[in-house]
């Protein structure tokens, strides 16, 4: 991406067979990939749009089909980070500068609001034995001392009970 944000020249690459492609073009700020648990959809955040899109994806050839609007972030302050899928096909999203992970529907409506103690989640993963425990990595940067004085948790690891499990990662096996 263009860190001086003039142009929206981030690309999604894909890496397998030892080859590098660039599978889309075009984008101001490139964050949140994450697959569906059947893997017949991916979904990508654009921040900088406060946009999360899904497109069709198919895992044998790893080519991504038709891109969607998949969620808005409306009137919730911040930007779509880094996102989870859990088992039951929500979508979690840890959004920067709204203090908050939103668990999105499969049809993309907002399911739950989760406030954080933190102005700046940048990315969420489910973890621990079981996959039941919410990881999420926040930001201090750029925050004033002000702010910071009142987040003492920024810039640390959060672990949040949110009711459900997570999946497995898959391995990449290239």
């Amino acid at each position: 991406m263009n860190r001086m944000m003039t142009r929206a020249s981030g690309r999604l690459y894909r890496f397998g067979q030892r080859q590098l492609d660039v599978v889309a073009e075009g984008i101001w700020v490139p964050n949140s990939i994450c697959w569906s648990p059947d893997d017949r959809r991916m979904y990508f955040a654009d921040s900088h749009l406060r946009t999360i899109f899904a497109y069709e994806f198919d895992v044998e050839s790893g080519t991504l089909g038709r891109r969607q609007e998949f969620a808005t972030m409306g009137n919730i302050p911040g930007v779509p980070d880094g996102s989870s899928v859990d088992s039951e096909g929500f979508v979690w999203n840890a959004v920067f500068d709204g203090g908050c992970l939103v668990r999105y529907a499969p049809d993309g409506r907002i399911d739950r609001v989760v406030p954080l103690p933190v102005t700046r989640p940048s990315a969420c993963t489910f973890g621990g034995p079981d996959l039941a425990t919410l990881y999420v990595t926040t930001a201090r940067f750029r925050l004033p001392p002000e702010k910071l004085a009142t987040e003492r948790s920024a810039g640390g690891l959060l672990a949040v009970d949110v009711g459900v499990r997570g999946l497995p990662e898959p391995f990449f096996a290239g």
